[in-house]
């Protein structure tokens, strides 16, 4: 804040973390309870698995109410110039699911799934490593969290 920085969240993965979309929100939450002005560009196509459908949302915490619309006129001129219409059918489907409260568990039920299945599949990679006795040490793979892991393998 001293700096005048405008943090920008990429929400690209959230729930993939740590199976809870609230908990891998926690970052966002925190800097608007410190009274952050922000932007936060989430992405449903790999939470929701709508791969192709280019469905999110740009959310704006703004301090005062009054700059909404300016930044909205602002957003509206860089839509129309890069992508016009873009398509909807992927955004109805994440309303569709977010709006209605059985649809809406069913994905958090899936979305933990998978954010487990990631850790699992972490969780062998190492432990396979460590069968083979491959030289160094592998615990930063089932340290991380997420979609991707830096794995430290080279080409030797």
């Amino acid at each position: 804040q001293a700096k005048r920085h405008l943090p920008f969240f990429d929400c690209a993965y959230q729930g993939f973390a740590s199976g809870d979309t609230a908990r891998d929100a926690w970052a966002i939450r925190y800097f608007v309870q410190r009274g952050f002005e922000l932007f936060v560009a989430q992405s449903f196509a790999k939470n929701f698995g709508l791969y192709g459908e280019r469905c999110g949302a740009l959310t704006a915490v703004l301090a005062v109410p009054e700059a909404a619309p300016l930044v909205l006129s602002q957003l509206k001129k860089i839509t129309r110039a890069t992508i016009s219409n873009p398509p909807k059918y992927g955004s109805q489907i994440v309303s569709l699911i977010l709006n209605n409260p059985q649809l809406k568990e069913e994905w958090f039920v899936n979305l933990k799934s998978m954010s487990e299945r990631v850790q699992v599949m972490r969780k062998e990679l190492y432990d396979h490593l460590i069968r083979l006795q491959t030289p160094g040490t592998w615990n930063h793979i089932i340290d991380q969290i997420g979609m991707f892991s830096f794995t430290g393998l080279n080409a030797q």
